[in-house]
């Protein structure tokens, strides 16, 4: 599908979305390029998707999809710039580009073809802030509802519970690193942008070198969510070692506990012929106490060592 955008006097924006054969064909003809298809896009190495081709600005760049499902993606966007015309080539819906070329339909100052690049880029950055904000939120919320802290009441988790809580931070650092691609991929395009001497309107410059700047303090901030997340899974990865060892202590306490009495049962349960104990009259209240005394003493001790 071809959507065609009018920009500033003759300038237009070509967005390209899972074109055919024959939609590529077109654009080719007007203007004269060789459109990249998907497989094109993501044969090239990451240093060979920014070049110039036939009087044409040609960069790929990869930005997130699905952002807001269990399974975020990243997908390959190829941006051609020719003349008074951006060509956009992209193979999954985004949000940002619809929010784009709606802004751009509803202002009456329209962009030229650089400018609408350029906030094509803004809106991208934008978004992958929103999914970072979100996964950032959602860690905190983790954390505070799902980890023991001193002013919360500690409660023993069941492990489908546990289990799902470790499904979350996957979920958020898997979405978390799709941001970091994709701010990746966009700032080396916009690092190639101000690069190119045709590119020299100042103030397409001076919003390209403000978006560089915000993408690296976005990334930045990526950073430090990722951080936060590998911190809430280290905090219950250790909370589910502390847990384990308490149920490992209790049972170790309790076959010491049991230990005296159960080899006291065993002496007296030997079957000999011989036993001075057996005609004894009070040889079995007798065998009873010292087995409960046994019992009580080892305990009586590890509540004396803190072990209980």
């Amino acid at each position: 599908m071809i959507t065609e955008i009018e920009l500033d006097g003759r300038a237009r924006w070509l967005d390209l979305v899972s074109p055919t054969a024959n939609e590529e064909a077109e654009v080719e003809n007007v203007l004269g390029i060789d459109v990249p298809t998907q497989e094109d896009i993501k044969k090239n190495e990451p240093s060979s998707r920014h070049y110039r081709e036939d009087g044409a600005t040609f960069m790929a760049a990869q930005i997130v999809v699905h952002g807001e499902t269990p399974l975020p993606q990243t997908s390959s966007v190829a941006f051609i710039l020719k003349n008074d015309t951006l060509v956009t080539v992209r193979y999954e819906q985004s949000r940002a580009f619809d929010l784009c070329a709606s802004e751009i339909q509803r202002t009456d100052r329209k962009p030229t073809s650089t400018s609408a690049l350029i906030g094509l880029i803004e809106a991208l950055v934008d978004r992958t802030s929103e999914l970072l904000e979100g996964a950032a939120n959602a860690a905190d919320d983790m954390a505070l509802s799902s980890l023991p802290f001193s002013e919360q009441p500690s409660k023993r988790r069941t492990v489908a519970e546990l289990e799902g809580v470790l499904a979350e931070i996957q979920r958020l650092h898997r979405r978390v690193a799709k941001v970091r691609e994709s701010l990746v991929s966009l700032g080396r395009m916009t690092g190639y942008l101000l690069t190119q001497s045709e590119l020299d309107d100042p103030e397409f410059r001076e919003r390209a070198r403000s978006m560089s700047r915000d993408i690296i303090s976005v990334t930045d901030h990526a950073t430090f969510v990722a951080q936060n997340i590998q911190f809430v899974l280290d905090t219950l990865l250790g909370v589910i070692s502390v847990e384990q060892n308490a149920i490992v202590k209790f049972f170790s306490i309790v076959a010491v506990v049991l230990l005296p009495p159960t080899l006291i049962a065993a002496i007296y349960g030997m079957n000999f012929e011989t036993m001075p104990e057996l005609t004894w009259t009070w040889g079995y209240p007798a065998a009873l106490g010292a087995m409960l005394a046994s019992a009580v003493l080892p305990y009586l001790w590890c509540r004396k060592r803190g072990w209980l």
